[in-house]
């Protein structure tokens, strides 16, 4: 393991230490603080389509954002997971009921019920992350999925959604990770 990939480590660990002193209520409570701040940006508001992702527990919950959303009129899609090609895509959801739980216990999209929208090249995209820093830096979950998406769609107007104690001053990247330049945070 090189030096920067042991300091993301170091960093995943810190994160899941720090998650755990929030309970499912503040949680989602800091979620809400970050939903009303994401609709608000002029990114979203411009947006037809956009992309988000469905949270593991102790993430930011966007279930409110992709509704939202959808009631304005707006394209919603999330991740479906390919483990073995090591690749994901995005399908457009017009409800919660075409989602059932995929790799890594995470609600997707069934694609044979949900339109794949990987052609909208300009949807406004939140990621998910575990770390991020003010010049862009993303630490994830190690799989890469997020930047070999990015590095195929680059035209995406990306933001990131995180708690405020997911930033750092700074964190390690690698050639290969899409920095993210806009960080949207509950403080």
């Amino acid at each position: 393991m090189n030096i920067i990939q042991t300091e993301k480590e170091r960093i995943r660990r810190i994160i899941a230490v720090r998650k755990a002193e929030y309970s499912r209520e503040q949680i989602e409570a800091m979620s809400r603080v970050i939903v009303e701040r994401l609709l608000a940006l002029p990114e979203c508001r411009r947006a037809e389509t956009v992309f988000a992702y469905m949270a593991l527990p102790g993430e930011v919950q966007l279930k409110d954002f992709l509704v939202r959303c959808r009631a304005e009129g707006k394209r919603t899609a999330v991740p479906k997971v390919e483990i073995k090609e090591h690749r994901m895509h995005f399908y457009q959801i017009d409800s919660m009921d075409c989602l059932r739980e995929g790799a890594m216990h995470i609600l997707e999209p069934d694609p044979e019920r949900c339109r794949c929208l990987d052609g909208e090249e300009d949807a406004f995209m939140v990621l998910p992350g575990l770390a991020f820093d003010s010049s862009g830096g993303r630490v994830g979950y190690g799989g890469g999925y997020y930047d070999r998406y990015l590095q195929e769609h680059p035209r995406h107007v990306l933001a990131a959604a995180a708690f405020h104690f997911q930033i750092f001053e700074k964190v390690p990247v690698e050639e290969t990770d899409v920095p993210v330049p806009l960080l949207v945070t509950d403080l």
